[in-house]
């Protein structure tokens, strides 16, 4: 499993929003980009491939909401 955590840049934010936010994400890499991934908490994402996880992270860079961090 690889996985890449979003540090979300402005505080404060509930657990219940970072929850959405990254379900969020983990819907819009699989509608628009193809990626399959599942959420595994409220600020992870984890990835079936190296592929697909680097793929997640360049699409997910340009986010001023969060920094992506590879785990």
């Amino acid at each position: 499993m690889y996985e890449i955590k979003l540090v979300y840049t402005s505080e404060p934010r509930t657990q219940i929003l970072k929850e959405s936010i990254t379900y969020c994400v983990t819907i819009d890499l699989f509608v628009h980009h193809g990626i399959d991934c599942f959420q595994t908490s409220a600020t992870r994402i984890a990835f079936e491939s190296d592929r697909d996880r680097v793929l997640g992270i360049l699409y997910l860079s340009a986010s001023s909401s969060f920094e992506v961090v590879c785990v």
